[in-house]
């Protein structure tokens, strides 16, 4: 069996690779890139996999006219503010300040204009060129969020047995390219029910797999000893950054400043280490922060040029987490996954940043969708902390007794199987695939 895995952010996303290296080992493999992602994936791509360039898009006025259409009217998830937010979040990271100005105007005139317009429609409007060889290829598997329309409309309007990974758990809440003609594959029940109840798509048309990602978590878990790998010669709490917008970024840096201080007073003998997040184009504003803060120590070994990293640097993050009195975060799949270690996963949610009232606001941020619905569970926990009284109480607690503080991490990790590369795979494969035409 051909299997064909259309993909982007390959040199991203190491689990992918991995997850496609199992399965080369069993089934021949091609993967689909768009001649732009080509220079990137090169270098990266398993022995005995094929790389395969596709150009399915026809630059027509209709084809033009359509995706216009799509981009003001499409449909959105029933969780619009999340969409919204996300949007404000990519047009942040454009360049210039011209293409931020238009696509902010876009935006705006976007949301307040009926959206009618369905992601099936649309793919049924478009015209592809055709050219690209896929007659070979037994199955489909592509990644959310759909990298190409066009050769997307040409796999369902031809009824290729194809499949959908939905890659990150907030990919539900914020995108709007899902199909009523693909079989989607989802980490829990809970993104399941989102698949539902944001995206409209059919139950039936749902399997859950586990998270690929998760994949570097069962296989940390599964080592036997750690305690002789102390990263630091010193006790200490880890904060993961979780913002990319620059704007943003620096907003994260004062609340660190303020935990900072906090635990001058209150945990003299811990450090302060800070994770800067990865694709941060600028990491000054959070580097500078032991200049003014004496008790922050900076991880940022694992900076590189480009979006590559060994598998052994994403085990080294465990094992800082491992270490961790406690893992502090705002919002983040770090602070998911740190759910999965004997170190309590800490959500800061000061209620005072509420008081912001702009889109790109650090409470906004906090509050999507995803976090409230996976990180917030049902309960009284100590590890949703609301203001500085309740951070220096979880803090003192880290210090002497971390074990108290893991009931939160119980009831977050509970939502979801960990899956090793191998099994994830395996399910990858053998889940149904989507048949029919319904539209």
């Amino acid at each position: 069996m051909k299997i064909g895995f259309v993909v982007h952010f390959f040199d991203f996303r190491n689990d992918v690779r991995r997850v496609i290296e199992e399965v080369a080992k069993r089934y021949q493999v091609v993967l689909f890139a768009r001649p732009a992602d080509v220079a990137n994936m090169q270098a990266l791509v398993p022995p005995g996999v094929e790389l395969r360039i596709f150009q399915e898009r026809k630059t027509t006025l209709s084809n033009r006219a359509w995706e216009q259409l799509f981009r003001l009217c499409g449909r959105l998830p029933e969780s619009r503010k999340n969409y919204y937010l996300m949007e404000v979040f990519k047009i942040s990271l454009l360049k210039s300040v011209q293409a931020r100005r238009k696509a902010s105007r876009m935006l705006q005139i976007s949301m307040k204009l009926p959206h009618f317009f369905r992601y099936d429609d649309y793919l049924d409007k478009l015209s592809y060129t055709g050219l690209t060889p896929i007659a070979d290829i037994d199955q489909f598997i592509l990644f959310t969020e759909i990298s190409d329309d066009y050769l997307f409309a040409r796999l369902v309007r031809e009824n290729k047995p194809l499949k959908v990974y939905v890659y990150s758990w907030d990919h539900p809440c914020k995108q709007k390219r899902y199909s009523q003609r693909a079989h989607y594959l989802v980490w829990n029940e809970g993104l399941k029910q989102d698949m539902v109840d944001l995206q409209g798509v059919a139950a039936e048309r749902i399997t859950i797999t586990g998270a690929s990602q998760f994949g570097y978590v069962k296989q940390f878990r599964e080592i036997a000893n750690h305690e002789g790998h102390n990263p630091f010669p010193f006790s200490y709490i880890y904060f993961g950054c979780a913002i990319g917008a620059p704007e943003m970024a620096i907003r994260e840096v004062e609340v660190i400043r303020r935990i900072s201080q906090l635990m001058m007073r209150a945990t003299p003998d811990l450090k302060l280490v800070v994770r800067p997040y990865p694709v941060l184009k600028d990491w000054d504003a959070v580097c500078r922060l032991p200049e003014t803060c004496s008790n922050v120590v900076m991880d940022s070994h694992y900076k590189q040029k480009g979006l590559v990293i060994a598998d052994s640097v994403i085990m080294d993050k465990f094992l800082r987490m491992y270490h961790a009195q406690a893992f502090l975060h705002m919002g983040t799949t770090l602070g998911f996954e740190a759910c999965f270690t004997d170190t309590p996963s800490v959500l800061i949610d000061f209620a005072d940043l509420a008081k912001e009232k702009r889109a790109l606001s650090l409470y906004s941020f906090v509050h999507q969708y995803q976090n409230e619905k996976y990180l917030m569970p049902a309960g009284s926990y100590p590890n949703v902390v609301r203001d500085e009284n309740e951070l220096v109480s979880l803090l003192k607690k880290a210090a002497t007794s971390k074990s108290e503080l893991l009931a939160y991490n119980q009831a977050v990790r509970q939502t979801t199987q960990l899956t090793s590369f191998e099994a994830f795979a395996a399910n990858l494969i053998s889940k149904p695939v989507a048949v029919t035409l319904a539209s």
